[in-house]
């Protein structure tokens, strides 16, 4: 359902309420720690988080800051490029608060920072393009990384799986999305039936449709434009993985590269369900394409555990201390202008001829 907008169009403001964890995810959460107990070969997991060597885990704390480092500046790019750092980084992390908890992820998330910038908001039209290029590119590392390591683990150059269904088909499956993306033509603007119930139909359907089309060109204006923060998403991506990767190390127990790498995007895959924070299913999601991989079942447990508490423990920290600054007076625009500062002559021209 939209969020309804005023007569200025601006987001009409809409009742705050708390957050309400689903039984769904409580019944999950419940159904993995059972699994804990009832497995033996994961019955030392709680024993093994604990025990896990510092100087690894200081380590992943690290990494997971420079992932959230790079999430600022993408969102910066997207968000904020007429808005100077010192105001767009409380924003920022906000964002990759929202994104950690809510359902949703970034889809949420970015909207949440730019949204909280400050009273004077933008409109629902600006916030929802944004937002989607914003998705889009944030998640096109993922993509390209399940391309490069699908296709090497079929093609046998590292060790882990060679099977089809496990290698060859994700990457086939993550490059045509990529493709797709680029490729994508902007809707046509063409009469609907001149039938009312069509017309309501493709009424309906046209907003969003414009908007996604709107948000693709945007994506291509920013990618050819070549501007730096583009580096933030991949950033954002590349230590977080990395974060599983010393989660292993941790225990002593680290699997090659490539069985790190697929595990993570593959098992990343059950955040999408629409769980706050993905708690238990994303957890199993990671242990259960991990042992899929060739990961031994205990370390992978053990390293998805404290992996987990890292990712989820960093992020919720930097959004509460981006909470505590909130701005004044001056909002977060998303305008020509500050697309052109921000390197996307393109996106600027695109945007003027709308207005």
């Amino acid at each position: 359902m939209p969020i309804p907008e005023d007569r200025s169009g601006h987001l009409a403001v809409a009742d705050r309420r708390s957050i309400r964890w689903p039984l769904g995810s409580v019944l999950v959460a419940i159904a993995v720690a059972a699994a804990f107990l009832a497995v033996p070969a994961l019955a030392a997991v709680p024993t093994r988080v604990i025990a896990g060597c510092a100087t690894w885990i200081v380590t992943g704390g690290v990494l997971e800051l420079l992932s959230a480092l790079g999430f600022v500046v993408f969102f910066k790019l997207v968000f904020a490029g007429p808005i100077s750092w010192r105001r767009t980084t409380p924003a920022a992390l906000r964002a990759l608060g929202a994104s950690t908890v809510l359902p949703g992820g970034p889809l949420i998330g970015g909207a949440t920072g730019a949204w909280s910038t400050s009273t004077e908001k933008p409109s629902f039209a600006q916030l929802a393009r944004s937002t989607i290029t914003f998705v889009i590119l944030i998640n096109a590392p993922e993509a390209m990384m399940l391309g490069v390591f699908g296709t090497l683990l079929w093609l046998g150059l590292p060790s882990g799986p060679h099977q089809t269904a496990l290698t060859i088909l994700p990457a086939v499956v993550a490059v045509g999305f990529l493709v797709a993306t680029w490729f994508a033509r902007p809707t046509s603007r063409s009469h609907p039936p001149s039938r009312r119930r069509h017309w309501r139909f493709w009424r309906a359907l046209a907003k969003p449709t414009e908007a996604v089309s709107t948000s693709i060109t945007e994506v291509r204006a920013l990618v050819k434009a070549g501007n730096w923060k583009l580096v933030g998403a991949l950033a954002y991506y590349a230590f977080d993985n990395a974060v599983l990767w010393a989660a292993f190390h941790a225990y002593g127990h680290a699997p090659q590269i490539g069985v790190v790498v697929m595990g993570y995007l593959v098992g990343s895959l059950a955040g999408a369900l629409p769980i706050p924070a993905g708690l238990g299913v994303l957890e199993g999601g990671l242990i259960g394409a991990l042992v899929l991989y060739g990961a031994p079942a205990a370390p992978a447990a053990a390293a998805v555990l404290l992996y987990r508490g890292i990712s989820l423990s960093v992020p919720i920290a930097l959004g509460v201390l981006g909470c505590a600054r909130r701005p004044r007076s001056r909002a977060l625009r998303l305008n020509p202008r500050g697309a052109q500062r921000s390197g996307a002559p393109e996106l600027a021209a695109a945007r003027l001829d709308r207005s």
